[in-house]
Order: C-alpha cells, then sequence, then structure tokens
C-alpha cells in the first residue's frame, strides 16, 4: 500500500478577526474582545493561544482602536492576527485603507509590545527588555521582515504604500529614543518606513496614522489585499549567489532575524575575546540554510573571515555550484571533516548547516598501523572559529554514522569551557506555512506525541489520498500535472541507487521495483534523457531517509514546490 499526500496550491492570507476600529471599539467596550479572538483562534489553528497572545489581546489593541478614534480613522479596516504570505508567522494588526494624498492604498503593519523597560545592547542591533535578560530582536527589524514579507510575495503590494509601526505603549519616550533605528545603526532605511512610539507619544502616533491612512475605499482594499495572488517563494538555490556575493536577498522574520543579529553581535564581541556557541535549532522549513546563507554573505561582505560548512556533498557542491565561485572562493562552502588542523587564528565564524549530520570524527580513514585515538569532529568544529555556529534537526539524520545533535554541542562546548546559547525556530517556511500540515507529518512518523488528537484534522489547501497500488498514486498524481500542479513520488532508501549516468544507448537501470510497477532513481545528468527527469530538479539534497524515484508519466513536472508535494513510503 502506498500512502498518498498532495498538497493543493493554496497560499492564501488570512487574519483571525475583520473589523473597522469603530466596531471592535464597541467589541472592547462590551468586554469581548479576547473572548471573541480565542474562539477565532481555536477554530482556525486548532489549537490554544498562549496566554502572552491573550495579554497582548487585551492590553494592546484597545491603545491602537484608541488612537486610530482620535486620529478620525474610525472607518479604517483592521485586521488582527494576519498571516504573513510564504509562512505562518503572523502579524499583531494590519490597519488598510488608502493614502489621503496619492490615494494608492495604503497598509501599515503594527507591532504591539507590552514592554515596560528596554534597552539596546551595545555593539548589536538587538535589544534588552529587562536588567539582566536575554537579548531579543530589535522590533523595528521585526516590522522590517514583515514589511519585506509582504512587498516580496503579494504582487498587489508593489504598488501601495506599505509602513510599519511598533506600539510601544508602556515604555517611556526616552528609552524608546535609545533604540531608535538610526540611534542603535539599523539599516539606514529602515527609518524612513518604520516608526517607534512610546506610552507619552499618543499624539505623535495619531499624526503619522493621519499622514498614512485615510479610511476611503478602506472595505474594498481589505477585501483585495485577503483575496490578494501570493508568489511563491523562489527557492534557496535560485538566489545563493546573489544572497551570498552581492546583496541580502531573503527577508528574515522573527526567530531568523533574531538568529541572523544574535551572530552578529558575538562576532563583535569576539573582537574582545569572548567566545560561545550558538545552536539554531528548527525543523524542515523553519529557514535554517536561508540564515546560513544570509549571514554568509553578510559577514564576508564586512570582511569577516566566515565559511559554511556541511556534511553533506551534494548540498555543499550544489551551493559550490550556485554561488559561482571559483578557485580558492569556493573555500566558502567546505566539509565537517575540512577542520582538522583550523583554529580561531584562521578564521572568524564557521556556519555548520545540517549539523545534525557530524560524524564521530573527520578521521575514519587512518591508517591500520595508527593507534591514536582521533579527536571529536564536534571538538574541530568548535575551535576552529570564534564563533561557531551549529544549524540543526534532530529528526533529519540520515546515516547511522551521523550523531550531530543538541546534547553533543553542549557537552562538547562544556569540556572545551564555553558557552551554549540555543534559538529555535518556530515558523514554517514551507508548504503554504502550515504547522498543521507539518505537526501531522511528525505524528504520523512517531516524531510527536498524538495527545489524544486525530492523526488527521482537515486542513485548508491538503488533501490526503491512500492509493493501494504505485500505479494508481501516479495516475492521481499525472492528473494534477495536467491541471497545472507540480509532483513528486519518493522513496526509501529500500533500494539501490545505480551511479552510471545513461546515454541515448544506455538507459539508467531499473532500481525501484514492486510488483507491477517499476521505475529508475532520477538522473545525476545535468539534462532529462529518455524522459527521465535530471537528479537536481528539487532539493539539493534528498529528505531524511528518501531519494526522488522518477516516472516517466511525471516527466512533465519533477520539482517538490510549497504548492505540491507527494510522497511514497
Amino acid at each position: 500500500m502506498a500512502t498518498l499526500v498532495w498538497g493543493l496550491t493554496v497560499m492564501a492570507i488570512s487574519c483571525l478577526h475583520r473589523a473597522t476600529a469603530r466596531e471592535l471599539a464597541d467589541v472592547i467596550a462590551e468586554g469581548n474582545l479576547t473572548q471573541q479572538l480565542v474562539k477565532a483562534y481555536r477554530e482556525l489553528l486548532w489549537q490554544e493561544p498562549s496566554p502572552s497572545e491573550v495579554s497582548s489581546w487585551a492590553n494592546s489593541i484597545p491603545t491602537v482602536v484608541d488612537a486610530l478614534l482620535k486620529a478620525g480613522l474610525g472607518d479604517v479596516t483592521v485586521l488582527l492576527e494576519m498571516k504573513t504570505p510564504i509562512t505562518d508567522v503572523r502579524m499583531d494588526m494590519v490597519l488598510v485603507g488608502t493614502h489621503p494624498t496619492s490615494g494608492r492604498m495604503s497598509v501599515v503593519v503594527v507591532e504591539n509590545k507590552q514592554w515596560s523597560w528596554v534597552q539596546p545592547v551595545s555593539e548589536s542591533e538587538l535589544v534588552r527588555i529587562s536588567r539582566g535578560g536575554k537579548a531579543t530582536l530589535h522590533p523595528a527589524n521585526q516590522v522590517w521582515g514583515y514589511r519585506q514579507v509582504l512587498t516580496d510575495f503579494v504582487p498587489l503590494l508593489r504598488n501601495a504604500m506599505v509602513c510599519g509601526v511598533v506600539n510601544l505603549h508602556n515604555a517611556p519616550s526616552e528609552q524608546v529614543a535609545a533604540i531608535h533605528p538610526g540611534a542603535q545603526g539599523l539599516d539606514p532605511v529602515i527609518p524612513h518606513w518604520v516608526r517607534l512610539f512610546g506610552k507619552d507619544q499618543g499624539e505623535e502616533f495619531q499624526e503619522t496614522l493621519r499622514a498614512v491612512l485615510s479610511a476611503e475605499r478602506s472595505a474594498q482594499c481589505a477585501d483585495d489585499l485577503l483575496e490578494s495572488v501570493v508568489t511563491p517563494a523562489e527557492g534557496l538555490m535560485t538566489k545563493v549567489a546573489e544572497a551570498v556575493r552581492t546583496r541580502s536577498v531573503f527577508p528574515l522574520l522573527d526567530e531568523q532575524r533574531e538568529a541572523y543579529d544574535y551572530v552578529r553581535a558575538q562576532v563583535k564581541k569576539a573582537k574582545a575575546g569572548h567566545k560561545e556557541v550558538v545552536v539554531i535549532v528548527g525543523g524542515p522549513g523553519t529557514g535554517k540554510s536561508v540564515i546560513a546563507v544570509e549571514l554568509l554573505g553578510a559577514l564576508n561582505r564586512q570582511g569577516t573571515r566566515a565559511v559554511h560548512a556541511t556534511g553533506s556533498r551534494a548540498f555543499t557542491q550544489t551551493l559550490r555550484a550556485r554561488a559561482g565561485l571559483t578557485g580558492k572562493a569556493r573555500g566558502g562552502f567546505a566539509y565537517f571533516n575540512n577542520f582538522t588542523d583550523v583554529t580561531a587564528k584562521d578564521l572568524d565564524v564557521l556556519i555548520a548547516d545540517e549539523a545534525h549530520r557530524i560524524r564521530r570524527t573527520s578521521r575514519d580513514r587512518q591508517a591500520m598501523d595508527d593507534t591514536r585515538v582521533a579527536p571529536p569532529q564536534i571538538d574541530e568544529l568548535i575551535n576552529a572559529a570564534h564563533v561557531p555556529v551549529f544549524l540543526l534537526d534532530e529528526f533529519q539524520i540520515v546515516r547511522r554514522n551521523e550523531l550531530g545533535s543538541i546534547a553533543l554541542i553542549e557537552e562538547a562546548a562544556s569540556r572545551a569551557g564555553y558557552s551554549v546559547t540555543r534559538i529555535d525556530l518556530r515558523h514554517q517556511f514551507r508548504c503554504a506555512g502550515s504547522p498543521g500540515y507539518v505537526n501531522w507529518i511528525e505524528r504520523l512518523l512517531k516524531l510527536a506525541p498524538t495527545n489524544g488528537k486525530p492523526m488527521w484534522q482537515q486542513i485548508d489547501g491538503f488533501t490526503v489520498q491512500i492509493a493501494r497500488h504505485p500505479a494508481a498514486m501516479e495516475k492521481f498524481l499525472q492528473e494534477r500535472v495536467t491541471e497545472g500542479h507540480t509532483a513528486r513520488i519518493m522513496a526509501g532508501f529500500c533500494w539501490p541507487w545505480s551511479e552510471p549516468e545513461p546515454t541515448a544507448n544506455n538507459p539508467l537501470p531499473v532500481d525501484v521495483k514492486l510488483p507491477g510497477w517499476e521505475r529508475p532513481w532520477n538522473l545525476q545528468a545535468d539534462e532529462p534523457i529518455n524522459g527521465i527527469p535530471r537528479g537536481h530538479c528539487g532539493p539539493p539534497t534528498p529528505p531524511a531517509s528518501a531519494r526522488s524515484a522518477a516516472s516517466t508519466a511525471l516527466k512533465a513536472s519533477s520539482s517538490t514546490t510549497p504548492e505540491s508535494s507527494s510522497a511514497a513510503t
């Protein structure tokens, strides 16, 4: 029996609640705001909101509604907890109307913060919200990321006015001034698009809202936004050269941006002799490799000696090829076993991507008569740079000799006398930004407990079909391909993978064989041959415990995309 999972092309924008500012004021006056939002959250997301979210709804939303009413903008449409395109990240409030001067559509992203105390972290773009507390993402960078993803992936907004506001309604204005983007050295373009307001800056907040918003055609603009087309994200490999060599190209949101800023802050601290190990943890689709590539590009452009390393030959070679690096520059992408003799004198930052693929040692092939004990590979990686950064997902280990884990890194750092900072990536940037789909996959593979929940709960945009024979699955997928979707059949490591590349007179051997159905693996060549798709048509490396099985029936479309995916097990 084959299990078929099919994802429809649905990348819609949604929100938890929609109303005008005046309507929200009535709900707030009746004391029903949080009850309505909690109910909507349960119905839409199949889970309970966190206490901090509920607290923000109760304490922060009324301050924005009050500012809108005082600014004469009671008929402006407010979208609460609007989902960003391509991901499950939600923005606190999105105000939709038209620009009072140009008449263009105008969108204001509002990030609410209940902080009563905030200070900049020196030599960084981070802030601290309590004395002695951990450094956290600067709210202006957070809102800037939201603006980037909206204008990048929603074509409707490319001709609109899109700006942002950070509503620090409990913080005094002098502290807000201390974290002003200009004062803290953020990207100079950010102050043009993002404003910060403290608790005693209500009039300035209202003035800004009046300057960028009017209620004219507000309802229609909100309809257009919620029904707008979302452009699928370009894959990492299509943009890697630009990201590494010229400029930042991937919007980093929330914990992604926090991790990026934290590593850059550690580079500055390392110059004063400080060293710690940074561990960035996240499942598939949370943006680990995007962070890694953006870090590599940003650090190298500022003159920092940084190297990206993995334990995957296919991934590293694809990165090298896509980045267009030649000669010594190819050393910017290395393997984990390349650091046996490297020290922090040679390297500032080591970005160890896919760190779950770390091996026991880099010297597995030492001579039989060599009785020396080879040092652990993890020790070599930690010692190789002033700032060692590890990005991993413990569920993605592919082979038995791979033992990378959070515990392994923490134990090695402790032996060396270094502290470890861990940053968890929570948000999903694949599978149409659906955490529900990802959670189902984890429960299906027994990587997460079911907690008494049904194995499958209907999720918008996804359909599950069970095929009792691969031929039936292939027929179903071919029908989807003729409808304009893309598809891929996956198979596990249960069959051999023949190495020889075929020619017109030497077709690829059929390795995947089941009763009544057989197919070759994808090519390792650059172009299709005899109807067999080329090998690197999708992600640079196969998913954990799976490789792509080619199918002549699916040759019209053979890439895995956020819009459509399939798996045969």
